[in-house]
């Protein structure tokens, strides 16, 4: 018999692995595998680190070569930390794009990729801007004020934003809007602006006051605002004031003190000539207006200051003004606010003549022509040319009936002018429902039933049980 031999017959080692390894222990021995626990945490490691910089560089080479989008470096996908980069510069992207759609006239398009811009990246106040100008440009002025009001939370400090938004409210009659954002939403973000040295914001405090709590309300802020009363620009809002207030000769003293010291103010002129006109004391309107006209000859508001004053239209004054008329027309033949603002004049002096002529001009040039086709209804109207407003509208009624709706004042006039009493009735009813709860508007279209001629609606609206 062969003797054993201690080494042939000892178990074999086992075979080592990277991530294990296997002992022998106890007696007689016994194998146990022991895992390599940082070996297997490194490779790990390792493993994700490899995948996320391989993930990040994919990304990294997405917004680069796929997308195209300058500015995005690899670091900045790589370091989330500096992932904020990467959306700024996406955000730099879209604006750019939204701008060249705006250039080539795709509005629609411009205004998605602008609010795309916004989003991703919300500091880029030029952008807010511009997607704020946008909605204002295509009537939608309440979207304009929430896109602009949103980036209080990143912009709040930023004169450029602060300006915007408040013009924009006043341009859309957000007065309501307008006091909170100056007294409540500004304030907590540790910007007072009534109490700064700009008078612009105060003046359009009043303003909102006006509109919203009445002239009398407006008088006891103005009380609580120091200095304010001897500012020029302030005097126009103030004589306003105190018109609807009954003191018409504190309104024209106010004006003319401000005259004397700021002879060249457009605004102050225009509000004097205005005042004049609203108290009737034409030959002291038509004086200030052509003293206007002559300093300013090239200005939209002096022309149509000029045209206003000398609305009866004199046979000794038609000349001129018709030369004046004219030169407006081609001057600013294709400027739709300024053809509007003149539209507007023709509409309440009863110029129907001219409003036909500007709904003409309005569609050759593509202006905006439904609005203008309104403007020359209420010419009609207001020149007593009933049957022809009626029939206008009739025409109206059958190619826009949506767009129609947003003028139902105009037609309760022309029903009413044309011997239709319960339809005008009808639409009394309706607009009253409307306004149920926006008394500011339904007191304006009392007034304007009343400018118009049409006391006994304006009675109607103003006092439902009567």
């Amino acid at each position: 018999m062969t003797p054993a031999d201690p080494e042939r017959d000892a178990p074999a080692e086992p075979r080592q692995r990277w991530w294990r390894r296997t002992v022998m222990e106890g007696d007689p021995p016994q194998a146990r595998t022991v895992l390599r626990v940082r070996r297997i945490v490194a490779a790990l490691c390792l493993l994700l680190l490899a995948g996320y910089l391989s993930l990040a560089t994919a990304l990294w080479a997405y917004y680069s070569y796929y997308r195209r989008i300058p500015g995005v470096e690899w670091v900045d996908v790589a370091v989330l930390p500096r992932f904020s980069r990467v959306q700024t510069a996406i955000g730099d992207h879209y604006f750019e794009q939204a701008k060249q759609q705006w250039k080539d006239r795709k509005f629609v398009p411009a205004i998605f990729t602008a609010r795309a811009a916004v989003n991703k990246s919300p500091r880029n106040l030029e952008a807010r801007l511009f997607l704020g100008e946008c909605w204002r440009d295509v009537g939608r002025p309440a979207e304009a004020v929430r896109i602009l009001r949103d980036g209080l939370q990143t912009n709040a400090s930023d004169a450029r934003l602060q300006k915007a938004l408040v013009a924009t409210c006043i341009a859309a009659g957000r007065f309501k809007d307008l006091l909170e954002i100056l007294r409540k939403d500004l304030p907590a973000k540790g910007v007072r602006l009534l109490e700064g040295t700009d008078p612009y914001y105060r003046l359009a405090e009043i303003k909102a006051v006006v509109e919203t709590a009445g002239p009398a309300e407006a008088d006891r802020t103005v009380a609580q605002r120091p200095g304010l009363a001897e500012l020029p620009e302030a005097a126009p809002l103030l004589a306003r004031i105190d018109w609807d207030l009954g003191r018409v000769d504190a309104a024209f003293a106010i004006l003319a003190a401000a005259r004397a010291r700021q002879p060249g103010d457009s605004a102050l002129q225009d509000t004097y000539i205005d005042m004049a006109l609203r108290a009737g004391k034409r030959d002291e309107a038509i004086a200030a207006a052509e003293s206007f006209l002559a300093a300013s000859p090239g200005l939209d508001v002096a022309q149509l200051r000029f045209l206003e004053a000398h609305g009866l239209r004199r046979e000794s004054e038609r000349r001129q003004w018709t030369e004046i008329c004219i030169r407006y027309m081609l001057e600013f033949r294709h400027n739709a606010e300024a053809m509007s603002r003149l539209a507007n004049l023709a509409s309440s002096q009863g110029w129907s003549d001219v409003a036909y002529l500007l709904y003409q001009n309005s569609l050759e040039e593509s202006l905006n022509g439904f609005p203008f086709a309104i403007y020359y209804v209420g010419s009609l109207v207001r020149e007593g040319s009933f049957a022809e407003a009626d029939d206008v509208w009739h025409q109206l009624t059958v190619s826009n009936p949506t767009q129609l709706a947003q003028a139902s004042y105009l037609g309760a006039m022309v029903a009413s002018g044309a011997g239709r009493e319960s339809e005008a009735l009808q639409i009394l009813q309706q607009i009253r429902q409307e306004t149920e709860t926006d008394p500011a508007r339904r007191l304006k279209l009392v007034e304007f039933f009343r400018e118009f001629g049409f006391g006994k609606l304006a009675d109607q609206l103003a006092n439902p049980a009567s």
